[in-house]
């Protein structure tokens, strides 16, 4: 990380160690004299870091009503991520063995944590997978079979870091699934390693849900990189 972005949030810390609880419940920082005072800071640097932090997505400015803090949009940590692939500090194969890891554990959090709607919806995802024709759509169902994963494990945390990762996986999926779409047997083993997911996930076993996504890792693995090997 540059010194810039440290110093950024080194800022956003600070002012997130003055701001206060409006009324609605939200944190509100001070007015800006009040923090050019507490951190002696002239105005107008104090009103481009504010500048810098809203078009990162830390705060809202609310006319008449004030500042406040605020989530950022994942698009920040995919930056991050698509920034760090340009630069070669990270690679492809980097991306895919951190999400080969994280996924297998937040499977298990998944088959423990889930709700019936939830998997109805992983149950409605699948189906898509092993059922369409169109690369696009099978694409998209497939990020968003993985993406429910992460939202059934019950931890926010878990679900900003894979939207963080999101357009860098996109990127991945396309490219793989593009690779698999050169022999049908191969995309239909990928497409029916989802099936073994969502029945151990049904089954609230969280070992038989982390083999479910280890054999599905490695049928991916294995297929798309035959297909390559092949074209």
């Amino acid at each position: 990380m540059s010194e810039i972005d440290s110093d950024l949030l080194a800022k956003l810390h600070d002012f997130v160690s003055v701001s206060e609880l409006s009324r609605d419940g939200r944190l509100k920082l001070p007015p800006e004299r009040t923090l050019c005072e507490r951190f002696s800071m002239h105005r107008s640097s104090v009103r481009n870091l504010l500048s810098v932090l809203q078009s990162l997505g830390f705060i809202e400015r609310r006319q008449g009503s004030g500042t406040f803090l605020k989530m950022p949009e994942p698009v920040f940590i995919q930056l991050y991520f698509e920034l760090a692939l340009k630069l070669n500090y990270i690679s492809v194969d980097h991306m895919e063995t951190a999400r080969e890891m994280f996924e297998r554990e937040i499977i298990q959090a998944a088959a423990t944590h889930h709700t019936a709607q939830e998997l109805e919806t992983l149950e409605q995802l699948c189906e898509r997978i092993v059922t369409t024709t169109d690369i696009n759509d099978g694409l998209q169902a497939d990020y968003e079979f993985h993406e429910q994963l992460a939202i059934m494990a019950g931890n926010p945390a878990i679900l900003i870091i894979f939207q963080g990762l999101s357009s860098v996986l996109k990127k991945v999926l396309h490219h793989r699934r593009v690779l698999a779409r050169q022999s049908p047997q191969s995309l239909k083993k990928t497409n029916e390693t989802h099936i073994a997911i969502v029945a151990a996930i049904k089954a609230r076993d969280p070992d038989l849900a982390r083999q479910a996504m280890f054999d599905h890792f490695e049928t991916w693995n294995q297929q798309t990189m035959r297909s390559y090997a092949g074209s």
